[in-house]
């Protein structure tokens, strides 16, 4: 059996500690996986490159049986460490749309949420291309419609082996039991 490392990268003010991740790192460890948490330090001082240097510094260069999982802007700093690290494939759990391509079309709410710190810090990432590693693409059929369209997007310009999944009932939360449900259907194949 092969020894499958896990990185957990949470959404932004959330840490592995709250329950839904709790889950997903037992179902993980039961499997034989070691789980690495990558709580980053979320701080209204820091932008985007603040919490993607934190990630790095977090996920080795592990090779073939390295995985990493990112929830919203979690699976935003996932991508943007991609091509940067030795890994094997990412799990994208509801992946912010704040790249730079997308930030023309992102409503005021979005922008003013952010604010202006932020949403220039995030001027300096686009997408990946050519990333030849595996993906899954996850994302609640409840979610902000703008972010299903982004997320469809993302999924298609992905150039290595991939799969989407629309969780039927989830909105923008990793704990809705489908979610779930879906993310340990994909561990367990690891």
């Amino acid at each position: 059996m092969k020894k499958v490392t896990l990185y957990i990268i949470p959404g932004v003010g959330e840490s592995t500690r709250s329950k839904n991740y709790k889950e997903i790192i037992r179902s993980s460890q039961k499997l034989g996986h070691k789980v690495i948490p990558v709580n980053i330090r979320w701080s209204a001082k820091m932008d985007v490159s603040d919490f993607i240097s934190q990630a790095k510094e977090i996920i080795l260069d592990d090779g073939k049986n390295c995985f990493v999982l990112g929830f919203s802007l979690g699976a935003y700093i996932a991508a943007i460490l991609a091509p940067k690290k030795k890994i094997a494939g990412l799990i994208f759990c509801s992946m912010s749309p704040y790249f730079k391509s997308n930030l023309k079309d992102i409503p005021l709410s979005a922008k003013r949420y952010w604010g202006k710190k932020m949403i220039n810090s995030f001027k300096k990432y686009n997408f990946p291309s050519y990333i030849h590693k595996r993906g899954w693409f996850l994302i609640g059929s409840e979610d902000w419609d703008f972010a299903i369209e982004a997320n469809k997007h993302f999924y298609k310009n992905w150039s290595g082996k991939k799969d989407f999944f629309l969780i039927r009932g989830a909105g923008h939360e990793l704990k809705h039991p489908n979610y779930i449900k879906q993310v340990k259907k994909i561990i367990g194949k690891l």
